[in-house]
Order: structure tokens, then C-alpha cells, then sequence
């Protein structure tokens, strides 16, 4: 779990890089979220051994996690969308691929 920062760092770095193609920063986003999650997997496996700061942090991601997902399903359901929609999306998704990293920082520290 010690390298999951520096995965991550690169990771975020790369989709950084590539949204300045757009598409290829959503896909990369895509890629992203996939690898996130099974790291996320892990953490849940070994959330015993993670430290006290560790596993507030990580409730707070997956709280955080579940309500942008019932927030875009509602919004989904009334058919808001268009490109302001997209852009919150990506927004917020950075935004939590941020705190994972910030989360798998705190885990490389301890």
C-alpha cells in the first residue's frame, strides 16, 4: 500500500496532462477512477491496519464518493445536462481523485 502514492501521483499527473486534449482527459479519467477503485478495494481489505487519521479520511472519500454518485443519478433522472453538466462532472471527479491521492499520501507517511 507504501506505492500507492506514487501510482496514484502519476496517474493524476497524466490524466492532468491529457485534459488538455479533452477527450483524452475524460478517458484518461475513466482509467483513473478503475485503478482508484481497486486501490480503494485494498484499503477496505486492510482497513484494520490503517491508522486512525487514515480511515476517517477514507469514510469521509466513500461518503463523499456515494453522494456525488445519488447526486448525478438525480440530476441524471430530470435530464439536466449539456456541457455544464460535463464540467461538473469532471470537476468533482478530479476533486475526489485529489483526496485519494491526499489519502494514499497520509498512508505513505504512516
Amino acid at each position: 500500500m507504501k506505492h500507492f502514492y506514487d501510482i496514484n501521483k502519476l496517474l493524476i499527473l497524466i490524466t492532468s496532462f491529457l485534459y488538455l486534449t479533452f477527450w483524452g482527459g475524460i478517458a484518461a479519467q475513466i482509467v483513473l477512477g478503475i485503478i482508484q477503485i481497486l486501490m480503494s478495494v485494498t484499503l477496505i481489505v486492510h482497513f484494520k491496519t490503517l491508522s486512525k487519521l487514515v480511515k476517517n479520511l477514507f469514510k469521509a472519500y466513500v461518503i463523499t464518493t456515494l453522494s456525488f454518485i445519488v447526486l448525478f443519478r438525480i440530476i441524471g433522472h430530470f435530464g439536466i445536462g449539456g456541457f455544464q453538466f460535463i464540467f461538473l462532472w469532471l470537476f468533482l471527479s478530479m476533486g475526489l481523485a485529489l483526496f485519494h491521492l491526499y489519502i494514499t499520501y497520509k498512508i505513505k507517511l504512516s
